[in-house]
């Protein structure tokens, strides 16, 4: 076996990691495209008022004191 057969061809392996980028790039912008469902878009508006209630929280505090 010679020094060409332990290594894959560098064109090849850039021409591999070319198709799998473009089909994690096509992944994602189905995901992006997808948006968000409503029902978490209020659950998170729901969250996001309950943090508004209840005021600012400290740095490594739970709100459980004592």
């Amino acid at each position: 076996m010679n020094k060409s057969d332990d290594k894959p061809d560098a064109q090849a392996v850039k021409s591999r990691q070319r198709v799998i980028g473009a089909r994690l790039q096509a992944v994602y912008d189905d995901v992006v495209r997808q948006g968000v469902p409503d029902d978490f878009e209020q659950m998170l508006a729901a969250l996001d008022e309950l943090d508004d209630q209840s005021g600012p929280v400290k740095n490594g505090s739970n709100g459980n004191e004592g």
